[in-house]
């Protein structure tokens, strides 16, 4: 049974990196994606932050246990954020 949850939790990192480079390439935008546990919200995929560049401060939650945490999110448009959002909680349903 560990095998099974470690695989589908390598199967949904994955995935969030992939979501993560698209959004920075089509948009760029830096975003990381985070496990929502209480108050703290922790990295799980994405963006890594190299304190160089500006901080990610915007917080999105996709569902009661995942978010992001981006730079300039207000910049997507808004259907396209709904889009984004509708896919995130698909592959999180699937693989989280």
């Amino acid at each position: 049974m560990e095998k099974e949850i470690s695989i589908s939790e390598n199967r949904l990192v994955e995935k969030l990196n992939r979501i993560s480079a698209f959004i920075k390439k089509k948009y760029g935008i830096r975003v990381k994606f985070v496990e929502i546990l209480g108050k703290r919200w922790s990295y799980v995929a994405g963006e890594k932050e190299d304190g160089l560049s500006s901080p990610l401060t915007e917080r999105i939650k996709i569902d009661e246990r995942f978010g992001l945490i981006t730079d300039r999110w207000e910049e997507i448009p808004k259907k396209e954020k709904n889009n984004l959002i509708s896919l995130l909680q698909r592959v999180i349903k699937k693989y989280g």
